[in-house]
């Protein structure tokens, strides 16, 4: 695996520019990134040479688990955000909703993240 650095739109535009940037970044052959994938060479060939312009997303998730490369960017040509970032959105959105909760919804709130902690009829009334 190897991370990904970030691509400028102009330099792989669309699937095949993606899969030669990722041939390049990783250093690898057609034939040893086909033989990785099981498909064959000519495969992909059609991706690199424009003849093929989609990647399912099994082939794009398996790619993404043996070499790193985002399965969103490979798919749609988009990178993802920095999953520290998004987590730090979802903490402060999450955060300023339970801040406007009345009494009532914090109790039903944590009624149900306790039972999704310890499983159905289970938590603080069972004890």
């Amino acid at each position: 695996m190897f991370p990904l650095p970030p691509v400028p739109d102009k330099i792989c535009g669309g699937i095949g520019g993606r899969i030669r940037w990722v041939l390049k970044v990783g250093k690898l052959k057609q034939t040893e990134l086909a033989r990785a994938l099981g498909v064959s060479a000519n495969y992909i060939y059609l991706f690199t040479s424009g003849w093929k312009t989609a990647i399912s997303e099994p082939l794009a998730r398996l790619m993404e688990s043996l070499y790193g490369c985002p399965a969103q960017w490979l798919l749609t040509g988009v990178q993802p955000d920095d999953p520290g970032d998004s987590l730090r959105k979802l903490r402060g959105s999450i955060i300023g909703r339970i801040r406007k909760m009345d009494q009532g919804e914090l109790q039903a709130a944590a009624e149900f993240i306790g039972r999704m902690k310890y499983g159905a009829g289970y938590g603080k009334e069972s004890e």
